[in-house]
């Protein structure tokens, strides 16, 4: 008699412990590792055309194609930038979303929105399609202004303070692009300086928060506001002073180039 083959135990158990962290990650990064997961795929296989995933003006008020202005930040290269890409979106997300904004989904989804309208406001100017290296920069800068003196490696061994390295990896994007301007990771990097110094910088200077979350965004997420805006912001700020390299040397990055 033939005995049947069992199904193998290792794949479905590595499969469950995937699911398992997948699901256990912060609702925002979550949704933006996922999202750019499945959009990249779909791009890049050409299941849509990528230029259907692009940032059009004319697309979008002549023939009501909204979700560009969502799928713009959504949609990097299938290739190994691409995955470098959505490695560093995880580890700036998850960080952010864990420390500086911990127990507060809301302001951290208002956040990336944000820097989404932000950018979305100035991208005509260049005619900017992908902005997904803008979101990508403003996560990392936030990163870095709240942890200004923290030691960080990067390709080669390269070590220098975090407050550095949104300029590093806008060098990088110059570089891999043969000398043309990442007007994608600059309107990243300029949103959040504009979101930080208004939320977090002037009210911990005794000013107000002039870019507060909404209600709206605390009712999507089931939460309530708890605490004054300036509170919450002085909290915020006292975690850019200046700390220590983390045990292991810091965060690791790689070298590669956003698409823009």
């Amino acid at each position: 008699m033939v005995r049947q083959a069992e199904p193998s135990r290792g794949i479905s158990s590595d499969g469950a412990h995937i699911a398992q962290w997948f699901n256990a990650l912060p609702v925002c990064t979550r949704f933006l590792l996922e999202a750019t997961c499945v959009l990249t795929l779909v791009a890049g296989f050409q299941l849509v055309p990528g230029y259907h995933m692009a940032m059009s003006w004319p697309a979008v008020t002549g023939k009501f194609q909204l979700w560009r202005l969502v799928t713009t930040f959504l949609t990097t290269g299938l290739s190994i930038n691409g995955v470098i890409h959505v490695i560093m979106l995880y580890q700036n997300s998850i960080a952010l979303e864990k420390e500086e904004f911990g127990g507060r989904t809301a302001d951290y989804a208002w956040f990336i929105i944000f820097n989404m309208i932000a950018m979305l406001s100035v991208s005509w100017l260049t005619n900017t399609r992908f902005l997904s290296g803008g979101l990508l920069l403003a996560l990392v800068t936030l990163w870095s202004l709240h942890r200004p003196n923290q030691i960080v490696k990067f390709f080669f061994g390269f070590r220098f303070p975090a407050r550095y390295l949104p300029y590093v990896l806008m060098g990088f994007d110059i570089l891999g692009s043969g000398g043309a301007f990442p007007y994608a990771s600059f309107y990243g990097w300029l949103a959040t300086q504009a979101y930080y110094y208004l939320s977090v910088d002037l009210p911990a200077r005794g000013g107000l928060n002039y870019i507060p979350t909404p209600q709206l965004v605390y009712r999507i997420f089931g939460q309530v506001r708890r605490a004054d805006p300036r509170s919450v912001s002085a909290r915020m700020a006292s975690t850019s002073n200046p700390v220590s390299e983390r045990p292991g040397g810091g965060h690791a990055w790689g070298q590669g180039r956003r698409m823009n």
